[in-house]
């Protein structure tokens, strides 16, 4: 966790453009209250990582409102299309994660258990890669961690996967 900076440099600085970073982020999202997010998201994201703000940031922060905008909408629009499609099933804490189908229950039976035994930071990078169809960007925006930290957790998951199903393959095949 950063330490606390001294948050006056940013009280101005949210007063003297978070108007006009509403009007800028209204560009791309339907309601004030989306705008108003995204700016809010933006300033935390931005102080986090430049805890002195003077007036030379104040144009990076157009650009972090800019990529807030634009990530919350490519996430209302993988919503709206999950919501949409009428295969895709809610997921409740019992549900499986996969396709139930008869011949298929097997394997989704073995990957289930296979991701149960990931790691929880290596299974929910899996889960937001592969079903959330999120990039390593933004699932290193989403869980805020550093790019490379993300890749390797998804490269470490798929690898534990390939060990733990590669031990199941003799059971399956009779051997």
């Amino acid at each position: 966790m950063h330490p606390i900076p001294n948050s006056e440099p940013w009280r101005i600085c949210y007063r003297e453009l978070a108007p006009k970073l509403l009007l800028f982020a209204r560009q791309w999202v339907g309601t004030m209250s989306d705008a108003e997010d995204v700016v809010q998201t933006a300033f935390v994201k931005f102080w986090r990582h430049q805890p002195s703000a003077g007036r030379e940031h104040y144009p990076l922060l157009y650009s972090a409102v800019r990529t807030a905008a634009l990530d919350m909408l490519r996430a209302q629009n993988r919503r709206m299309r999950r919501e949409a499609d009428p295969a895709v099933e809610v997921l409740r804490e019992d549900a499986t994660w996969l396709d139930s189908s008869v011949e298929r229950q097997d394997d989704a039976a073995l990957i289930e258990r296979a991701m149960r035994g990931l790691p929880p930071e290596q299974a929910q990078v899996l889960v937001l890669r592969i079903w959330g169809e999120l990039t390593f960007a933004e699932i290193a925006a989403a869980l805020d961690q550093s790019i490379n930290t993300v890749a390797s957790r998804h490269r470490y998951a798929i690898e534990a996967l390939r060990r733990t199903l590669r031990s199941y393959e003799p059971a399956r095949i009779g051997v």
